[in-house]
This record gives structure tokens, C-alpha cells and sequence, in this order.
């Protein structure tokens, strides 16, 4: 005869967890994502502070270091000012002869930040001449104006002046006289700009050599003069004889002598 098995749980017992089980799981499983979430928040402060200075490095100023010029806004060329032009004149020699022409270099060089125009004609980006405190020659009075020029920093214009040593006055009237020798300063300016002036170059204009004084005993030709044959005779005194000849030598042909007349009478 065999016998049933029977469930040894009781009847009517529920088999679910308990609710304070069910609250006890599920606020340890609060408390774990909580932690998770501040373990995250100080793991991301930690990062950001540690990535910080390396970008603030690139943007901010650091100690010892200047900043980076800002960036000048769009927008189209503006003039030139004092501060973006470098000039420069130079003469060609320090001493130059009434016969020659003065030569001049001149260089307007942009040292700005950002492009700019200038006018660099002979009539605006003038060469002065002075002697002393007096100007005797511009190149802004007999040339035409109206070249403008777009630079951009380190862009550089390099011009040869030729000074003919005259005079110049506004208007560019002709006929000018030519300066006296002496010693005289240059220096380049642009007219439009105030305060772009190069400082002044000198030089040296020379007059033509003085004369050598003749020499006692010299004849103009070249030739050498006797100074006892040029001095008159003394009053009272007789003029100086020609020299005697001198007899021939021995064996040289003595001249013919001729004979006497027969229309003359012999001596008796």
C-alpha cells in the first residue's frame, strides 16, 4: 500500500517576501545609486579641475607672459599713422663736388599691426634739404602726387633721390640758382602724416680745388726758362756779348773764305 507525498510548507502560507524585506532591498539599493552618483559628481570635479589650467593656458595671461595682441575688427584699410611707418633717408657719400648730382636713398618701411595706406609720392612722402634752419630744396615742390600705396607690416618702399644742387620754391619756378658749398641735412617726411619723420642725414657739398700758384722759372708752354736771360741790363752797365765761336776742331772743314775784289786796290 503506498503513500502520497504532501508538501511539507503548510497550508495556506504565502511563499512572497515579507514588505520589510521588500523596504529593507530597496533602500540599500537607493543608498548604492545614490553613492554611485556622488562618486561620479566628485570624479568629474576632480577632472575639471584638473583640466582647467591647461585650458585656461592657452587663453588667459600667465605670470611673466604678456597677453596676445586683440585682433583688430573687419573692416576696410585705414590710414597710416606716425606709429605704422619707419623712414629713413641716407646719402650716397658723405662728400659730394659742385659737378655731381647728390644721391639720396630713401625707405618707408610698415612696422603696424594691420594694413593701412599711405601715400608715397615724391609730392607727399617728401625729401627736405636744409641748410642750416633754411630749406633750399623739397622734392615736393616740382613732383606730382596721388600714389597710394596698400602696406602690410614689414612691406618696405625703397627710392633713389637726384638732387641737382638748385634751389626749388613752391610753385616749382624755373631758373633756380645753385647752392653755395657747405654742409647740409636731409630727411624724409610724409606730409599727411604728423609725426612720420626719419631723422636728418648730413653731408658735404665741396667747391671746386684752388689753383696751384706758378712756380719761379716756369714757362706757361711747359718749357724751362733761364731766369739770368729774362733780367734787363742795369742802367750804365753793357749788355752782355754773345759768346766767342770756338775754333773748329782738327780735321773739320773750315768755311770758304772769299777773295778779295779786283775792282780793290792792293794794299801797298
Amino acid at each position: 500500500m503506498s503513500t502520497s507525498r504532501t508538501s511539507s510548507a503548510p497550508r495556506g502560507t504565502d511563499l512572497r517576501p515579507r514588505r520589510g524585506v521588500l523596504w529593507r532591498r530597496r533602500l540599500v539599493a537607493l543608498v548604492l545609486l545614490a553613492a554611485l552618483v556622488v562618486a561620479l559628481v566628485l570624479l568629474g570635479q576632480v577632472v575639471v579641475r584638473a583640466v582647467q589650467p591647461m585650458l585656461a593656458g592657452d587663453g588667459a595671461p600667465q605670470e611673466g607672459r604678456s597677453a596676445p595682441p586683440t585682433p583688430e575688427a573687419a573692416g576696410p584699410p585705414q590710414d597710416c599713422d606716425a606709429a605704422s611707418l619707419e623712414l629713413s633717408v641716407a646719402p650716397a657719400k658723405a662728400e659730394f663736388t659742385e659737378n655731381e648730382a647728390v644721391v639720396l636713398a630713401v625707405t618707408m618701411r610698415h612696422v603696424g599691426a594691420r594694413p593701412c595706406l599711405v601715400d608715397g609720392s615724391d609730392a607727399v612722402r617728401q625729401v627736405l634739404v636744409r641748410s642750416g634752419d633754411e630749406l633750399v630744396w623739397s622734392s615736393a615742390h616740382c613732383a606730382p602726387g596721388d600714389n597710394l600705396l596698400l602696406m602690410s607690416r614689414g612691406d618696405e618702399v625703397s627710392t633713389t633721390v637726384r638732387w641737382d644742387m638748385h634751389r626749388s620754391v613752391e610753385g616749382c619756378a624755373p631758373d633756380q640758382p645753385v647752392v653755395s658749398p657747405g654742409t647740409f641735412t636731409a630727411l624724409v617726411s610724409v606730409a599727411d602724416v604728423e609725426g612720420a619723420t626719419s631723422d636728418p642725414a648730413t653731408f658735404t657739398i665741396r667747391g671746386p680745388a684752388p689753383a696751384e700758384p706758378e712756380q719761379p722759372g716756369d714757362d706757361p708752354t711747359g718749357q724751362p726758362t733761364d731766369p739770368a736771360a729774362e733780367q734787363p741790363a742795369t742802367e750804365g752797365e753793357a749788355p752782355a756779348e754773345p759768346p766767342a765761336e770756338q775754333p773748329a776742331a782738327d780735321g773739320a772743314a773750315e768755311p770758304p773764305v772769299d777773295a778779295p775784289s779786283a775792282d780793290v786796290p792792293p794794299t801797298p
